[in-house]
């Protein structure tokens, strides 16, 4: 692997959705309504920084269908394009070819690495139990149900409008393991400014 740890990205769809038309956003999965959804999992240097197309191995489809069709709109969808689109796994094109390039695994171990890290590291309670009663939600709950104010970097629109997440994991053989204490650099984009974040819903 090229990097030393792992970010693994989440998104809130509803917050990504507001305001536009994309096709998908009009027929949500009942998933994306109170979890997260994967924007990527990305190498990252420890001192700062993060490598990038590491090689020009192009994406393959066939990734997507080892892994489970079904499976990747769920937990990875791409929202921008309905499901029968030609152009739909683009997002995963863009996501293997500057970040998975770089983690040493196979196209077909680095999405389902993926998959398996979002079943095993979900949608904190505090964050469902909003989403599914239309309240707000405090930041630092949130921020400590993600491992800690040191460990979760979260993202927002305005500075309270929740848009998603970053954790940081330490890696062996580029299988994340362990969450880890994000980088400074990680850290420094969290733009959650206020202490009440308003989580969108479909």
């Amino acid at each position: 692997m090229t990097g030393d740890l792992y970010v693994f990205a989440y998104s809130w769809e509803a917050e990504f959705c507001y305001g536009t038309e994309y096709p998908g956003c009009s027929k949500p999965m009942p998933y994306w309504k109170d979890h997260f959804t994967i924007h990527g999992l990305w190498p990252q240097y420890s001192t700062g920084g993060y490598p990038a197309d590491c090689t020009t191995e192009p994406y393959d489809v066939s990734s997507a269908k080892y892994v489970g069709w079904e499976t990747m709109i769920q937990y990875w969808p791409d929202v921008q394009y309905v499901v029968t689109d030609p152009e739909y796994p683009q997002f995963w094109e863009h996501e293997w070819t500057k970040h998975g390039t770089c983690s040493g695994l196979s196209q077909d171990d680095y999405f389902q690495t993926t998959i398996n890290l979002a079943k095993s590291f979900g949608t904190p309670q505090c964050l469902m139990d909003a989403a599914d009663a239309g309240t707000d939600v405090d930041a630092a709950t949130l921020r400590t149900q993600m491992g800690g104010s040191s460990y979760a970097s979260l993202q927002c629109t305005s500075g309270k409008y929740l848009s998603g997440v970053y954790t940081c994991w330490k890696e062996e053989n580029g299988i994340p393991t362990t969450q880890t204490e994000c980088p400074a650099d990680v850290l420094s984009e969290d733009n959650c400014t206020s202490d009440t974040l308003v989580v969108e819903t479909f």
